[in-house]
């Protein structure tokens, strides 16, 4: 079976009822999916820089996608089958875990949080609830 790869995904607890609650009081906000974006661009752009670079080829292969409500960052696919394994380890194989993934995600989490938050001020302010 061919391997898909493995993803590291960026949540923000409470993301959800905080546009629930800005609708709620008028503001239209539509799903923060240029905020998501940028959140994704900039993981991917982290996890390929902490990823090890024997030849290369697993760094040019970490993107980031936007969803709904989350930023997924992924890396691996049929042909980069050994992302996984440099991520997590493989103890069989003599293979030890780097954590890129999760150094990256790490690295990561302030700079989210304050990329959706200027993302939902902005939204007040255009709104001129601020």
């Amino acid at each position: 079976m061919a391997s898909r790869g493995m993803h590291v995904t960026t949540r923000v607890d409470g993301l959800n009822a905080v546009i629930r609650d800005l609708v709620a009081i008028g503001l239209e906000v539509e799903d923060p999916k240029d905020a998501m974006s940028e959140v994704a661009r900039l993981g991917a752009v982290m996890a390929a820089r902490y990823a090890p670079k024997l030849s290369g080829r697993l760094s040019r292969d970490i993107r980031g996608n936007r969803a709904k409500a989350k930023a997924v960052i992924a890396a691996g696919r049929v042909s980069v089958p050994y992302a996984g394994p440099i991520n997590y380890g493989w103890a069989k194989r003599g293979i030890t875990a780097s954590g890129f993934m999760q150094k990256a995600d790490r690295a990561l989490q302030p700079r989210a949080l304050r990329i959706l938050e200027g993302s939902l001020n902005q939204s007040i302010r255009r709104r001129g609830l601020a």
